[in-house]
């Protein structure tokens, strides 16, 4: 799933070219540059059979204006919610999003972003 992700962002986002796990970049990173975050599984809460996958994305850039980062995260959101994309092993995945967080500087990247979630379907055991 992880390399679906970092494989379809970097065909196709024109705002970010440099993808990321978390905890890779630091303040010296060259920005623009993105984080892919796989994070916790949740149960579905009407079906004891299906789980959600958080997906988090952060779009960083240098400190200033956030016009870019709103572009990007329009961009993002546009090329990840509802979009289906397929594993190396043929699993299908659908990413639905979920919400976008405020204007957020971070001072220990020195860079500004903002969070976008994102969730995963999954049906199984």
């Amino acid at each position: 799933m992880r390399v679906a992700l970092y494989q379809y962002l970097t065909a196709n986002c024109q705002s970010i070219k440099s993808w990321y796990q978390p905890g890779g970049p630091d303040a010296s990173t060259k920005k623009p540059y993105g984080v892919i975050k796989l994070g916790d599984e949740m149960r579905a809460p009407f079906n004891n059979r299906g789980f959600f996958r958080e997906l988090t994305i952060w779009p960083y850039f240098d400190p200033g204006s956030f016009i870019p980062v709103d572009q990007a995260v329009a961009e993002l959101k546009g090329l990840l919610a509802g979009e289906i994309l397929t594993t190396s092993t043929g699993h299908k995945f659908e990413i639905e999003w979920v919400h976008t967080g405020g204007d957020f500087q971070d001072p220990d990247l020195n860079a500004i972003t903002r969070r976008i979630e994102f969730r995963i379907p999954r049906v199984g055991r």
